[in-house]
């Protein structure tokens, strides 16, 4: 099963460059986003960004929100009936390998932003609600596959590249423990757009940024994988 990824898109920011990139893409099986598909809440802008996909895939879009998809205006992006969002819960697909379960959501952070703090009451609270739920899902779901996608990274390691003491503000620690806990297979995250780190492994389970501006192109892999010599990863070059 061939999988696309990709994040920070921000339309129409890299709309073009994306639009590039997809048209260097092979068949995929599946498209994943990791948020921020729209530049600052611009919600019409996933319109286009939706028919540029469409133009050579015609299969299931699953996302993530980002930070710049507005939780206030959720429903809106919900309306758009050519994607399905995933927060807080998990996607199963019945395939050729079997069943892959990919669980969805915004993530966490160590440490709210200082717009956060100001503004979002009780944010503390829910970021440490975002851990234990993803922790819930892992645990429960029956899948031959699991991938989970988040806009915020789990780990500080693939924040290289990033100013380093705004990395609590950009991903959780927290959802290591997650990581090693349940192994999932590929955890795929967004939002590092400096990250200098494309991919690492905490155990069996690889982690991937897929920012766009990170790596200026579509991420491409395969699952089922048994050893980190039968991942097969590309990149669409942007």
């Amino acid at each position: 099963m061939r999988i696309a990824a990709t994040a920070d898109i921000h339309s129409p920011l890299y709309l073009e460059q994306f639009k590039l990139s997809l048209e260097a893409l092979d068949k995929v099986d599946l498209f994943l986003l990791a948020g921020d598909l729209v530049l600052k809440n611009q919600i019409q802008e996933l319109e286009r960004v939706l028919s540029a996909i469409r133009k050579v895939y015609q299969g299931p879009i699953l996302s993530c929100f980002g930070n710049e998809e507005y939780e206030q205006d959720w429903e809106k992006y919900l309306a758009f009936g050519e994607m399905e969002w995933l927060e807080g819960r998990a996607r199963v697909l019945e395939t050729r390998e079997g069943k892959v379960a990919i669980a969805g959501s915004k993530g966490s952070l160590d440490r709210p932003t200082f717009w956060q703090r100001r503004n979002v009451p009780g944010i503390w609270k829910t970021y440490a609600e975002r851990v234990n739920v993803l922790d819930s899902i892992l645990a429960d779901i029956k899948a031959e596959i699991k991938i989970v996608l988040t806009h915020y990274s789990p780990t500080y390691r693939t924040l290289e590249g990033e100013r380093e003491s705004a990395w609590p503000e950009m991903a959780c620690k927290k959802l290591e423990r997650v990581i090693e806990s349940r192994q999932p297979d590929v955890w795929i995250h967004g939002h590092a757009h400096r990250g200098k780190v494309p991919s690492l492994y905490i155990g069996k389970t690889l982690l991937l940024n897929v920012s766009f501006p990170a790596r200026g192109s579509i991420v491409v892999f395969e699952v089922p994988r048994r050893t980190g010599l039968d991942l097969f990863l590309s990149t669409a070059p942007g």
